[in-house]
């Protein structure tokens, strides 16, 4: 009757926003442009206003702003994959708002986008996630959650994820068992439990307990005892147990045997929580646990071993709650009753009551945390009724079972309700009431009835003579382990000491032999002395030469050390540089959009667009040297792609109708090479943009390919209306042409320009430090 209910914890979805606060985000969001950062600082903040404690409106408010203005910017830019995690975000906040049906329209659209880019795990995911969060306060929405986690379901199970489509079979069984339908809840177990069977999943008890719980709560009691012997069989089988489960496997197994009053056997498993819990500073369930086994040593009639205990456990834990201070009270006054000391229980009943009151406010707000909260306050409350049962005290019985059945009654067990019929056909006998008496009788038996199921009890002992049986073999295998160390230790000794008289023999020998070959070198002992003084000399020499070499190695191993530091410092260093280079790049660029926000002249903003891409066309060279362990070259087919993406980005080309083709041979160039190539690349390609197309768009190809003669030759070519006739390269004085032969001229390579079915730029120049990749 007393136990606590457990909650699973499944995974979640992988998206959770950074552990910053507000003031640190917006900092970081006004330093961001319109591109995939930005997006990720934005949905940050929306996590972080969905998250936070304080008043819900304006934490809905806030998070809605944010998550509005990620979505806007991810659709403008077309970033098709944070879209999807602002759309999931944006279920997140219908969920706060509990509105169910446009946070499911939202889920479905990523889902939807999962399905459709063939990323079936994530779509399992999404669904599981969103089923997890759904209530179950209706039956509407008990078939709506149902529905979700079936589809994670279908979908693990069709992609062969077979662990998974058993977890999420548990979570429908657990769905139908919170919805109070316990025979699709009990299917449901089961069939998860042959499912973790065959995966040889350690998460088989885990099952079993919560089987176990559903016939606790559906009142089919010899089914539970049969559910929670599983569940221990199976914890204990493992070959890693979690003892934090433990405990609560073998309380709630100890309760079962309490119930079916075999309270030896409760013993061993209430003592087998204790310890654990103990062991694991588990406060409230260590109390638990102690109040059960008191009142197995009361039932047993070993009334001294309760006191003992009693006093023993009371003050480990000096500071209780009131509901474990009530434990105690129970188990003294439980004492009392069956000592027949009704003088001792009368002195300590204003105390219990005053106790009990406290936590009788408190059930009813409790039973929707904890579906035994009622079952635990009966089964303590009990002793009360029965002092005044047994002292006869009718009046006063009666008033506590008007409390009792004052209790709503949707979360109490058969047990409970029993415990009440008990006292009510007591006081209506003993009133004359035989009707109502008859009544509660008839009430009874059915209950009775109920709990004996023979074929159960039959399982049920079979499993216990099983589970002996395990014990037993358990206990002879660490004998015949104990016995073969002993014999081991044994035949050790047994070697030692004839190794010690060996070698006491040898040593009487070996002191025969020594004195006869002292005195045979006395004989010779100046001679002996006269080298022994030049072994010495040389020795001392010899020890001068070692400490030299040692003294060596260790300051080659400091050189070397020190150069170490040094190259890594150096690397540091560069990499640093770059950076820096980088941002007072970006800050440039932002000079420049500033600039050009105030101009009202077309040209001279159109000049100052020019400026910011070749700015960023070098800023680019810098952020790859930075993010780079190499921080002296950058892979020349990676630049230029990124490059291309910006100007595409730039200048709006997906609207205009403009097509790129690349293709590049994977070189790694130095970054002397690198920024000339990107800014004639960047006018090129800007040039092409501008002047090459109408209104149908076109294609622009990019080509760099590396000959053997480590020459890269680089062609931008666009299919566009080509140059002027009368155009000549030699008296073209723009700017971009100039910069374009100036820095074909610093590669030390040579420029050329075509007109035939567009414009084709063509770049040719030597590798510095050619390395392929």
């Amino acid at each position: 009757m007393r136990k606590l209910a457990i909650c699973f914890f499944l995974i979640s979805y992988p998206f959770i926003a950074g552990a910053q606060n507000a003031a640190e985000l917006i900092q970081k969001l006004q330093k961001t442009t319109n591109d995939t950062n930005r997006i990720n600082v934005q949905l940050q903040l929306g996590e972080y206003y969905l998250n936070r404690q304080g008043e819900l409106s304006k934490n809905i408010d806030s998070a809605a702003y944010y998550i509005t203005q990620a979505e806007t910017l991810s659709k403008t830019i077309h970033a098709t994959k944070h879209l999807h995690l602002t759309l999931f975000t944006k279920g997140e906040l219908y969920i706060k708002q509990n509105n169910w049906s446009m946070a499911g329209q939202v889920f479905t659209q990523v889902a939807n986008y999962y399905q459709a880019s063939h990323q079936p795990v994530k779509e399992a995911n999404l669904w599981h996630y969103y089923a997890d969060r759904m209530p179950v306060s209706d039956k509407a929405e008990v078939e709506g959650k149902l529905k979700n986690h079936n589809k994670a379901y279908e979908i693990y199970r069709k992609n062969g994820f077979n662990l998974h489509a058993a977890d999420e079979q548990f979570r429908i069984a657990f769905t139908y068992q919170n919805a109070n339908q316990f025979d699709k809840a009990e299917q449901g177990f089961i069939t998860v439990i042959k499912q973790y069977q065959l995966l040889k999943s350690p998460k088989v008890a885990s099952v079993y307990y919560r089987l176990a719980d559903n016939y606790y709560r559906k009142g089919d009691m010899p089914k539970e005892l049969l559910a929670r012997i599983n569940c221990v069989n199976a914890y204990e089988a493992s070959p890693k147990p979690d003892l934090n489960w433990g405990q609560y496997y073998y309380f709630t197994l100890g309760v079962a045997y309490y119930n079916k009053r075999q309270f030896e056997q409760a013993l061993i498993y209430h003592q087998k929580c204790v310890d654990i819990s103990a062991k694991l500073n588990n406060q409230e369930l260590y109390n638990l646990g102690v109040h059960e086994i008191l009142t197995c040593y009361i039932n047993l009639k070993k009334y001294a071993t309760a006191f003992a205990y009693l006093k023993k456990t009371f003050n480990r834990y000096p500071k209780k709650t009131v509901v474990q201070e009530g434990m105690f009270l129970s188990a003294e006054l439980k004492l009392y009753n069956h000592m027949n000391n009704s003088n001792g229980a009368e002195k300590m009943i204003p105390r219990f009551k005053k106790v009990f009151q406290q936590v009788y406010k408190d059930v009813p707000e409790q039973t929707k945390k904890n579906y035994y909260a009622m079952d635990n306050f009966i089964a303590a409350y009990d002793p009360l009724p029965k002092h005044y049962l047994l002292t006869k005290q009718w009046a006063k019985l009666n008033d506590e079972l008007k409390m009792l059945e004052a209790l709503p009654s949707g979360k109490m067990s058969v047990l409970s309700k029993m415990t009440i019929y008990q006292h009510r056909f007591k006081v209506d006998s003993a009133k004359g009431d035989f009707r109502a008496a008859l009544k509660g009788f008839q009430q009874l038996k059915t209950i009775k009835d109920s709990l004996t199921n023979a074929a159960t009890g039959k399982q049920i002992n079979e499993l216990e003579a099983k589970y002996l049986s395990v014990q037993k073999d358990k206990k002879i295998q660490e004998l015949n382990n104990q016995s073969t160390i002993q014999k081991n230790n044994l035949e050790k000794i047994h070697q030692q000491r004839n190794i010690t008289f060996a070698g006491v023999l040898i040593g009487f020998i070996l002191a025969g032999v020594l004195y006869l070959a002292y005195r045979s070198k006395q004989r010779s002992n100046f001679k002996l002395k006269i080298k022994q003084k030049e072994i010495n000399h040389q020795n001392v020499s010899l020890f001068s030469l070692l400490n030299e070499k040692e003294k060596l190695i260790e300051d080659k191993d400091d050189l070397l050390n020190r150069q170490q530091d040094l190259l890594t410092e150096k690397e540091w260093l560069l990499k640093e540089v770059h950076h820096r280079v980088k941002n007072n790049l970006q800050i440039v660029m932002s000079l420049l959009y500033t600039q050009s926000a105030y101009l009202q002249n077309t040209d001279a903003r159109d000049a100052i667009r020019d400026s910011q891409n070749r700015v960023q066309a070098i800023s680019i060279i810098h952020q790859k040297l930075y993010s780079k362990t190499n921080v002296a070259t950058i892979v020349m087919a990676d630049y230029i792609t990124d490059l291309v993406r910006y100007l595409y980005t730039c200048y709006d080309c997906g609207r205009r109708k403009i097509r790129f083709k690349e293709n590049l041979d994977h070189v790694n160039l130095d970054i002397s090479q690198a920024v000339p190539m990107g800014l004639i690349l960047n006018e090129a390609i800007t040039n092409s943009i501008k002047y090459a197309f109408g209104k149908d768009g076109g294609e622009i190809s990019i080509d760099a390919q590396l000959s053997v003669l480590e020459t890269i030759t680089l062609r931008i070519t666009d299919n566009g209306k080509g140059l002027s006739p009368n155009f000549n390269l030699a008296e073209t004085a723009s700017l971009g042409m100039e910069m374009m032969r100036a820095l074909s001229k610093q590669l030390g390579g040579s420029f050329e320009i075509r007109s035939q079915s567009g414009v084709t730029v063509l770049v040719k120049f030597k590798v510095e430090n050619k390395m392929m990749i």
